[in-house]
C-alpha cells in the first residue's frame, strides 16, 4: 500500500514544480517590482509576455483622491492592437477594464479606485499573440474600494443612473477623441450593507451601426466612470453612438455628433 500511494504524490509534486518554474522563466522580470507579478501575469497575459515602453501608461505618482484617480493609456506606437487589459495588482479587485479598439486608436483614458499604493498594470495584446506590458506604481491613502459610493449619501440617487455627459470632437484627420461620463454608483460589494451594483459594458458604435470600440468594466472603475476614447472617424460630420448596461440589466444610450473635418 505505501508503494501505490508514494508514487502518484512523487509525480504531482514534481508536475507542481516543473509547471512553476515553467511559468516564471518564460516571464521577464518586473520593473515594479510586484509580489503579484506572476499571478497576475498567469491570469490575465496568458502567453508570451514582454515588457515594452511603448505602452505609455500615465497616472500621478501621488492619489490625491483615492476614489478617482485617473490613469491614460496610450499604446497608438503598437501596430494591431487587439485588446487592453489594466489591472491594479494589489485591489482587492484587480481587474480594472478590458477594451477591444475594433475600429478605433489603442488608447483609453479612464479613473480608478485603489484600496492602496499599488502598481497599476496595462497589458496590450497584438494579433500575433504577444502582451506588451508596462505600468507605473501609484502611492493610496487606501480604502477607496471598500468605502460607500457618494451617491449613497442621497435617498434618490437612482432617479439619475445613467445620466450621461460627453464631448465629441477631432482628433487629427482620421479619429474622434470622444470623452464621456456617466452617472453610477460603481458599487463594489465591499462596502458594508451596499451589494455589488456596476456599469460592466460599454459600447461604441458608428451612426451605421458598426461596433467601434468594445469596453468591459469592472468594480474598481470609480463612481461616475469617466472614459476617453478614440474611435476611427470619415472627414465628414457623423454620430456617434454609446451604448451601456449594468450588472442590474439596466441599459443607457445616447449619441455625440463628431464635427467635420474643418477646411485648410
Amino acid at each position: 500500500m505505501r508503494k501505490f500511494w508514494l508514487l502518484p504524490i512523487k509525480l504531482s509534486m514534481l508536475l507542481v514544480l516543473t509547471t512553476a518554474t515553467g511559468n516564471a522563466a518564460a516571464l521577464p522580470e518586473d520593473p515594479l517590482n510586484s509580489v503579484m507579478w506572476e499571478n497576475m501575469a498567469q491570469r490575465f497575459f496568458p502567453g508570451e509576455v514582454v515588457i515594452d515602453q511603448r505602452v505609455v501608461v500615465l497616472s500621478p505618482h501621488e492619489a490625491e483622491d483615492q476614489m478617482q484617480v485617473p490613469v491614460t493609456v496610450d499604446a497608438t506606437q503598437l501596430e494591431n492592437v487587439v485588446e487592453i487589459v489594466a489591472l491594479a495588482d494589489l485591489n482587492p479587485i484587480p481587474h480594472i477594464l478590458t477594451v477591444k479598439p475594433l475600429q478605433a486608436q489603442a488608447f483609453v483614458g479612464f479613473r480608478v479606485k485603489l484600496e492602496q499604493s499599488t502598481p497599476i498594470r496595462v497589458g496590450v495584446l497584438t494579433s500575433d499573440g504577444v502582451w506588451h506590458v508596462n505600468g507605473v506604481i501609484v502611492n493610496a491613502a487606501g480604502g477607496g474600494c471598500s468605502a460607500p459610493a457618494s451617491a449613497h449619501g442621497t435617498s434618490n440617487w437612482y432617479k439619475t443612473l445613467g445620466q450621461a455627459r460627453g464631448l465629441a470632437r477631432r482628433d487629427g484627420t482620421d479619429a474622434a477623441r470622444l470623452s464621456l461620463r456617466m452617472r453610477h454608483p460603481m458599487d463594489t460589494g465591499l462596502a458594508p450593507g451596499i451589494p455589488v451594483f456596476y456599469m460592466n459594458k460599454l459600447l461604441v458604435k458608428s451612426a451605421d451601426g458598426v461596433d467601434l470600440a468594445d469596453v468591459e468594466l469592472f468594480e474598481p472603475i470609480s463612481e461616475n466612470p469617466t472614459l476617453t476614447l478614440k474611435p476611427l472617424v470619415s472627414n465628414e460630420a457623423e454620430d456617434l453612438l454609446v451604448y451601456a448596461r449594468d450588472t442590474e440589466g439596466n441599459e443607457f444610450e445616447f449619441a455625440l455628433e463628431v464635427p467635420a473635418m474643418a477646411d485648410n
